[in-house]
């Protein structure tokens, strides 16, 4: 009898799964206005196939497909554009646009984690997003804020030149985890005016006997946000890719669970960070000035105490709240580590193959910033360290640390002759026009000098290193100024070198392309 009634379950369970099979398949194969790309699979889509890599997989589709093809992650369409031409149609800087948002707005993963009405990456609240990005625009302009980022630079990296001589020059370095943790240091000092000592623990869990002394509560709690902020972008990564189905299934539903447990955790403490600031400025007396950080510019903003260039006017002229400041202080510390630390990685790796735009470098260091150890670098010298830009501009072009951008249409569009329907999911596959033979000279090439011809106007505009359009990185200028000032304290002191320079590149690609390893040795220049 129970052998009866189990037969009979799994029977129905199979006539359930060849209905659903057959309708998928009905609906695929009969969906309106179709465009080439592989075969999706029920429920998990094209998603199977990425596990090759994230990086090098669009242009291997656009190789078999074309420049327009689609894939789908889960039930969900994505629209790749692969041709220069039809990305510059998404990325008009009008409000206007019909491309301004990156994802369609019935995303029910990020609709669940609150991403899409906070912050300023994937925010569909057009009136909130133009009002913090009128902020960035002021705020990260701002002379005394830029004056303050480049002393806090050089103050973080003197403490990691401490932590290498305590460790000794023959001592091999795995630079990636070195840059992760100097860039948290680096955005949390500039965000809060607080240390959060990330680099201290590191050095302490890789020394043996020339540990530091910081008090321990101190070191856990720099890791506990490291680790938090890798949650928080394994987030963004979850729930954009996959559906509530999945999500939700047995088994899988605990590390759904887990990871917005971590989520929950990172809002309590910048909530707390937030409430302490907010203490600390009312006890201030008023003919005292306050800290030139982004925290204390997203308090005060139009209140007695703003310290912001006014951007007050008949749609902005209200203060932030606490949850408005939290959006915004979790993308700064997202947005200011692994990009920024993955990118140092790459440049040192490409400087390290390429001995001679490493020279080239160098010289441009010294005759700019000098021979004097002791002193800082001014960001006016920064400025003048053009040759440095060119080389980070060649290196995000060549090995871009986004692959891609997402784009979503809010109205019925036509992509290179095919109509699209309103909320469709579009990613621009970004190392394909970066390398695209019709807009860059022998595009292979690491060639930093391309970038130093004046008269090659076109060869920024062809360069999304910050994105484009309306939704370009607000804090472009800054990431430019850190890496620029990074590349320089590091390069008029130190020569790296990679221990196998031969060794192939150890990286893997989500939608951010990580750095897993660069093992190298820093001495002393001889002078």
């Amino acid at each position: 009898m129970v052998l009866h009634i189990f037969n009979d379950i799994l029977s129905i369970i199979l006539v359930l799964v060849i209905i659903y099979v057959s309708h998928f398949y009905y609906k695929y194969f009969t969906r309106e206005n179709p465009i080439p790309g592989p075969i999706p699979l029920p429920l998990v889509g094209n998603i199977f196939l990425v596990f090759r890599d994230f990086g090098d997989w669009p242009t291997q589709l656009q190789k078999k497909y074309g420049d327009v093809y689609e894939t789908y992650i889960g039930p969900q369409r994505i629209v790749w554009i692969c041709r220069e031409d039809l990305a510059q149609k998404m990325s008009i800087p009008s409000a206007r646009n019909n491309f301004h948002g990156r994802t369609p707005s019935d995303n029910d993963g990020l609709k669940e984690i609150g991403f899409l009405d906070s912050g300023v990456v994937y925010n569909l609240n057009y009136k909130n997003w133009e009002y913090y990005r009128r902020f960035y625009a002021r705020s990260l302009l701002k002379l005394s804020f830029i004056v303050q980022a480049t002393d806090s630079v050089q103050k973080i990296f003197r403490e990691m030149e401490d932590y290498w001589e305590l460790l000794g020059e023959d001592t091999v370095l795995n630079f990636p985890h070195w840059t992760k943790r100097y860039f948290m240091d680096n955005i949390f000092f500039m965000t809060a005016s607080k240390h959060r000592y990330s680099l201290a623990s590191y050095h302490n869990s890789i020394s043996v006997d020339k540990k530091v002394h910081v008090p321990e509560n101190h070191l856990k709690e720099g890791d506990a946000l490291i680790d938090a902020v890798d949650n928080y972008m394994m987030c963004l990564i979850y729930f954009l890719a996959f559906p509530k189905l999945i999500r939700e299934f047995p088994g899988i539903r605990i590390y759904t669970k887990k990871l917005k447990e971590g989520l929950n955790w990172l809002n309590r403490k910048v909530h707390s960070i937030i409430k302490e600031r907010r203490e600390e400025i009312e006890k201030t007396p008023e003919d005292q000035e306050l800290a030139h950080d982004l925290l204390t510019m997203f308090i005060t903003i139009n209140t007695p105490r703003d310290i912001t260039e006014k951007i007050a006017d008949s749609l902005h002229d209200r203060p932030m709240t606490d949850e408005e400041i939290c959006g915004l202080f979790i993308e700064n510390l997202s947005g200011g580590i692994d990009t920024l630390a993955n990118t140092t990685s790459f440049i040192i790796h490409y400087l390290s193959r390429y001995p001679k735009v490493k020279e080239r470098l160098i010289e441009e260091v010294d005759r700019v910033v000098g021979k004097d150890l002791n002193r800082n670098i001014t960001y006016e010298e920064v400025g003048k360290l053009e040759y440095c830009e060119a080389v980070i501009n060649e290196c995000t072009r060549i090995f871009s640390t986004f692959p891609m951008v997402a784009r979503s249409n809010t109205n019925p569009d036509e992509i290179d002759g095919v109509k699209i329907p309103k909320n469709t999911q579009f990613f621009v596959n970004l190392q394909g026009i970066h390398r695209r033979e019709s807009l860059w000279t022998n595009p292979e090439e690491f060639n930093p000098d391309r970038f130093l011809n004046k008269r090659n106007s076109e060869v920024k505009t062809h360069l999304y290193t910050f994105g484009s359009g309306l939704r370009k990185c607000p804090g472009r200028n800054l990431a430019t100024l850190e890496l620029k000032l990074t590349l320089a304290l590091l390069y008029r002191k130190y020569d790296v070198e990679l221990v196998n320079r031969d060794a192939p590149l150890k990286y893997f690609t989500t939608i951010l392309r990580t750095c897993s390893e660069l093992k190298v040795r820093i001495k002393r220049r001889k002078f």
